[in-house]
C-alpha cells in the first residue's frame, strides 16, 4: 500500500471521479476539441526525459485501444506544472507587462534551490482528464512552490496565484476527453488496470518558465527563461 502524503490526494480525485466515468459522465473540453486556444499564462513548468515520455506514450497508446479520438498531449508538450505563475485568461497582456518582475521572482525563489526527483506510478482520472499520479522523495518541490508563491506576494504578483485551486500533486496530465466515450465501462476499466503501474522517475534539474496557452501545446508556447537547479542534495541552508 502506498503510504506516500500525496496518496489521499490521487485517492480522492479517483473516489470523487470513479461513477461518474463508469457511467460515461465527462466534462468535454470543447474548446480544444476546436483547435486553438487565444488564452495565455505564465507558468513554471519541468518536463520528463525522453524515457519517461516514452512510457506515458505506451500508456497513451494502451487507452487510445479502448478510447480513441480522445487529445492526447504530444510527447513534446508533456510537462509537470510547478507553479501557474498566473492563470490561463484571454485578458493577459497586462500581466506581461510585468514579465520581468515574474521572471525575478522565479530566479529568487530558485536561487540555490537543489535537483529533486519524483517516482511516478499509475494514473488517476477526473471527469475531464487522465493523469500521471507522480510522487516526490523529499519535500523539495513543497518547498519550491512556497517560495514562489512567497516572491510573487512580496512582489504584488499575486491576484491571481492558486485562482483555480492550491497545486499540491505532482501530476502530468495525459489526456483529455473531447468526445464522449464509446464504451465508459470498459474505459474505467482499463483505468483501474492502470491505477498502480510503474512508470519511471522524473529526475528535475532545471525548470523553465513559459508563456503558454491552456493545454501548454509546444505551437504557442514561448519561452521565458531556463532556470537551473544546484546538484548537490542537500537542504540545509534553505529556508
Amino acid at each position: 500500500m502506498n503510504t506516500h502524503p500525496l496518496q489521499p490526494h490521487y485517492d480522492a480525485i479517483r473516489d470523487r471521479n470513479a461513477a461518474a466515468i463508469r457511467a460515461g459522465d465527462l466534462d468535454l473540453d470543447h474548446r480544444l476539441a476546436r483547435g486553438d486556444d487565444p488564452r495565455r499564462g505564465l507558468t513554471v513548468i519541468a518536463r520528463p526525459d525522453a524515457a519517461l515520455a516514452a512510457r506515458f506514450a505506451q500508456l497513451l497508446d494502451t487507452l487510445d485501444a479502448v478510447a480513441p479520438g480522445q487529445y492526447h498531449h504530444p510527447v513534446a508538450d508533456m510537462h509537470m506544472t510547478i507553479l501557474s505563475l498566473f492563470t490561463v485568461c484571454e485578458d493577459y497582456r497586462a500581466q506581461l507587462q510585468r514579465l520581468d518582475d515574474y521572471r525575478a521572482a522565479a530566479r529568487s525563489a530558485l536561487d540555490g534551490m537543489p535537483a529533486f526527483d519524483i517516482d511516478f506510478c499509475g494514473v488517476a482520472a477526473s471527469r475531464g482528464a487522465v493523469l500521471a499520479k507522480g510522487y516526490p522523495r523529499d519535500g523539495t518541490l513543497e518547498l519550491l512552490r512556497e517560495r514562489l508563491r512567497g516572491e510573487l506576494r512580496a512582489c504584488g504578483l499575486d491576484a491571481s496565484l492558486d485562482q483555480r485551486y492550491r497545486l499540491v500533486t505532482a501530476h502530468v496530465t495525459l489526456l483529455r476527453f473531447v468526445r464522449p466515450l464509446a464504451q465508459p465501462g470498459r474505459f474505467a476499466d482499463a483505468l483501474e488496470a492502470l491505477r498502480e503501474t510503474p512508470l519511471g522517475t522524473m529526475r528535475v534539474e532545471q525548470v523553465t518558465l513559459v508563456q503558454n496557452d491552456w493545454t501548454m501545446r509546444s505551437s504557442s508556447l514561448v519561452l521565458v527563461e531556463t532556470l537551473g537547479l544546484a546538484p548537490c542534495c542537500g537542504r540545509k541552508n534553505l529556508r
